[in-house]
C-alpha cells in the first residue's frame, strides 16, 4: 500500500460545501462571540455610516459643478467651494476607512482569540478516550488552518455588510426626488451583479478552501519524508513518495483549474451587467431630454452622469456583500470543524457531589472492576484484588492484557463500566478529578518532555515547588548528580521533548516529576524500558527508597523490577490470573511460575518478551 493513500484519500474526499440553511445556527454562536465587544461594534457602525456618507459625496458635487458651474450660465465662483468638499470627502473617507478597517482587525483578533481559548481549554478538559480517537494533526488544523478562514470573515463582514446597506440608502435617498424612473432604471441592474458575484465567490471559495486543507496535509506529509528520509532510502520507497505526492498535486491543480473557470465565467458578468444598465439610463434620457442647449437640458446631463455615477459606486458594496457571503461558506465549515471539538462531551467528569478527599493511607481495593474502550468489548472483567498502604505491586501481563488500561483506571483518566476502584475507603468517583490526580503520581510508558528547563520540566506538575523540593525529587530518581554537572544546572534547557537527553535521562526526569508532588500513589507504566542496566540500579534503588511509603503499582517487564515487589498481579485475558507474594505464586505452579522460569531463569533476559507492554 502507497503510504500517501491516506492523504489521497482524504484529498479524494474534500466536496465543496454549498448552502447557508445549516450555517445558521453557526452564525449566531458566532454572533454571541461580538456581545463580548458592544463598543467596537458600536464603532464600526458609526464609522460605517460615515463612510457611506462620504462615499456619497463625490457624484452628487460633481453633478452640481456640472449644471451650477459649467451651466450654462457659468459660475465659476462656486467651483473652489465644490472642489473643496470633493477633496475633503475623499480625505475623510480613506481616513474613515482606515479607522473601520482598523477597529474591525482588532476585533476579530479578540473573538478568535476567544474561540481559540475556548477551543483550547476544552481540549485540556477532554478525557484520555477523545484522544485516542482524533490525532494531533487534525485538531492542530482545526486551531489554525480553519480559524485563519473565521479570522477571515470576522475582518470584513460587520463592517461590509453594514456599508452596503447604508450606501445604498443613502443613494437612494439622493436619486429617488430627482427621477424615480430611472432610480428603478438604474437599481434594477443591482440584484444581477448582487447574483452573479454571490455565485462567483459561494463556488470558488469551498475550492479555495479544499486547496488549503491540501496543502495543510501535503505540508506535513512533506515534513514526515524529509524527516524519515533515511528509512525511505533504506527501504528503496522513493518513487513511492513521489508518486503519491503527484497523485496529491494533481487533486490540487485540478481544483485550482475548477476555480479558475467559474470565475473565468462569472467574473466579466458584473461588469457586463453594470454597463448594459448604464446604457438602459443613457437610453431612457435620450428618449426623454429636453431641448438642446437650454438649462432643463444641461440638468439633465448632469443627472444622467449622477445616476451613472452612483451606479458604478453602487457595485463596490454590492461586490463587497457578495464576496462576504461567500468567505462565510468556508468560514461557516471552519468553524464547524472548531465548535464540532469544543462541544465534544467529556467522558469523564467531576459528578456532581464529588468534592475534596484527602488520601491519608493510600489503601487501594478494586472490586469486580469490567473496562472496555468500546462497548460490549470490555478488557478487564471483573478485576478484583486489594493493595495495602505502602505496598508495591508488579503487574504482569501478555501484551494486551489490560496492564495499561489497569493504571489508567485509578486516576480516572477512563472510567469503570462496572464494580468500583475505592482508595482509602472512598469510591475515586467521589473524588474531584483534580484531588484525586493531585494525589497520584503517574510515570508514563511514552517519556514525554516539554521545551523549557529541566527545573521547570520536573516542577510540572506542582508549579510551586521549592527548590528543595525538586532537589529531593531529583535524587529520588538518581538524575540530580547529572543535572548538577550541567553548566546551567537545573536551568539547562532540555529543547523539543527532550531531545537534548538520552532516554534514561528523560525516564529519570519523569519520575522525578511524578515524586515532586509526594503523592499518596504512585504508578508506574514500565519506566525502567529505555535504561541500561548500570541506570536500573540506580533508579531501582531510587524507586525502592521512593515507595517505602507510598502504594506502588508497577507494570513490570524486568525481574529487577518483580523481585523487590511485595505482590504480583498477573493478568491474562483481562482478568486476574494470579495475585501473590513470589513464594506463593512459584508454589501454585501457574502462570507466573511458567513466566518466570522461561523468561528469567532459562533465557536470563530482563525483558518479557510474551509480557511486552501493552
Amino acid at each position: 500500500m502507497s503510504i500517501a493513500k491516506p492523504l489521497l484519500d482524504y484529498a479524494k474526499s474534500l466536496k465543496p460545501q454549498k448552502g447557508f440553511t445549516q450555517s445558521f445556527s453557526a452564525f449566531k454562536r458566532l454572533m454571541k462571540y461580538h456581545r463580548g465587544y458592544p463598543w467596537y461594534v458600536a464603532a464600526i457602525t458609526i464609522l460605517a455610516v460615515i463612510r457611506s456618507i462620504l462615499f456619497s459625496l463625490e457624484p452628487l458635487y460633481t453633478t452640481f459643478i456640472i449644471i451650477n458651474v459649467i451651466g450654462p450660465p457659468t459660475n465659476t465662483s462656486l467651483l473652489p467651494g465644490y472642489l473643496l468638499v470633493i477633496i475633503l470627502a475623499g480625505i475623510g473617507y480613506a481616513i474613515s476607512n482606515f479607522v473601520l478597517t482598523f477597529v474591525h482587525g482588532v476585533m476579530s483578533q479578540y473573538i478568535v482569540r476567544d474561540i481559540r481559548t475556548e477551543y483550547y481549554r476544552s481540549l485540556q478538559g477532554k478525557s484520555f478516550s477523545f484522544y485516542d480517537s482524533v490525532g494531533v494533526g487534525d485538531l492542530t488544523s482545526r486551531a489554525t488552518v480553519d480559524l485563519q478562514l473565521v479570522d477571515m470573515f470576522l475582518r470584513t463582514w460587520l463592517g461590509t455588510v453594514l456599508n452596503a446597506v447604508f450606501t445604498t440608502i443613502i443613494i437612494i435617498v439622493i436619486i429617488l426626488p430627482i427621477n424615480p424612473i430611472m432610480t428603478l432604471i438604474s437599481l434594477a441592474s443591482m440584484p444581477f451583479i448582487f447574483y452573479f458575484t454571490t455565485r462567483l465567490w459561494t463556488e470558488t471559495m469551498p475550492l479555495f478552501r479544499n486547496m488549503q486543507l491540501i496543502i495543510g496535509r501535503l505540508s506535513s506529509y512533506i515534513q514526515q519524508n524529509i524527516i524519515g528520509m533515511k528509512t525511505i532510502r533504506i527501504f528503496r520507497r522513493e518513487k513511492d513518495i513521489v508518486d503519491g505526492f503527484k497523485d496529491v498535486e494533481d487533486i490540487y491543480v485540478n481544483t485550482a483549474i475548477s476555480a479558475g473557470k467559474i470565475q473565468s465565467i462569472y467574473m466579466p458578468l458584473g461588469p457586463a451587467i453594470l454597463t448594459l444598465g448604464i446604457t438602459l439610463v443613457y437610453v431612457y434620457a435620450g428618449l426623454t431630454l429636453g431641448i438642446p442647449g437650454s438649462a432643463l437640458a444641461v440638468a439633465q446631463v448632469g443627472d444622467i452622469i449622477l445616476f451613472a455615477r452612483y451606479m458604478m459606486r453602487l457595485t463596490f458594496p454590492i461586490r463587497d456583500a457578495s464576496q462576504t457571503l461567500g468567505t462565510w461558506i468556508a468560514a461557516y465549515a471552519g468553524l464547524e470543524r472548531v465548535l464540532e471539538m469544543t462541544d465534544a462531551p467529556r467522558s469523564v467528569e467531576d459528578l456532581p457531589d464529588a468534592r475534596d478527599v484527602k488520601i491519608e493511607k493510600g489503601k487501594l481495593e478494586l472490586e469486580k472492576v469490567t473496562f472496555g474502550y468500546v462497548k460490549d468489548r470490555p478488557v478487564l472483567t471483573n478485576v478484583t484484588f486489594t493493595v495495602q498502604p505502602g505496598e508495591k505491586i508488579a503487574i504482569l501481563g501478555a501484551t494486551g492484557s489490560g496492564k495499561s488500561s489497569l493504571i489508567y483506571l485509578i486516576p480516572r483518566f477512563y472510567d469503570i463500566q462496572s464494580g468500583s476502584i475505592r482508595i482509602d475507603g472512598t469510591d475515586i468517583r467521589e473524588f474531584k478529578l483534580a484531588s484525586l490526580r493531585r494525589q497520584i503520581g503517574v510515570v508514563l510508558q511514552d517519556v514525554f518532555l516539554f521545551s523549557g528547563t529541566i527545573r521547570e520540566n520536573i516542577a510540572f506538575g506542582k508549579p510551586d515547588a521549592s527548590t528543595d523540593e525538586i532537589v529531593q525529587a531529583a535524587k529520588s530518581a538518581r538524575i540530580h548528580d547529572f543535572i548538577e554537572s550541567l553548566p546551567s544546572g537545573y536551568d539547562t534547557p532540555v529543547g523539543e521533548r527532550g531531545v537534548t537527553l538520552s532516554g534514561g535521562q528523560k525516564q529519570r526526569i519523569t519520575i522525578a516529576r511524578a515524586l515532586v508532588g509526594n503523592p499518596k500513589i504512585l504508578i508506574m507504566d514500565d519506566s525502567l524500558s529505555f535504561v541500561d542496566a548500570k541506570t536500573e540500579q540506580e533508579i531501582q534503588s531510587a524507586i525502592e527508597e521512593a515507595t517505602k511509603t507510598r502504594t506502588t503499582l508497577i507494570i513490570a517487564q524486568r525481574f529487577s523490577t518483580i523481585k523487590t515487589a511485595e505482590k504480583i498481579l498477573v493478568l491474562e485475558n483481562g482478568s486476574v490470573a494470579e495475585f501473590g507474594t513470589h513464594d506463593e505464586l512459584i508454589a501454585k505452579d501457574g502462570v507466573y511460575k511458567r513466566v518466570y522460569e522461561t523468561q528469567f531463569v532459562q533465557k536470563a533476559s530482563p525483558i518479557l518478551e510474551e509480557t511486552g507492554g501493552s
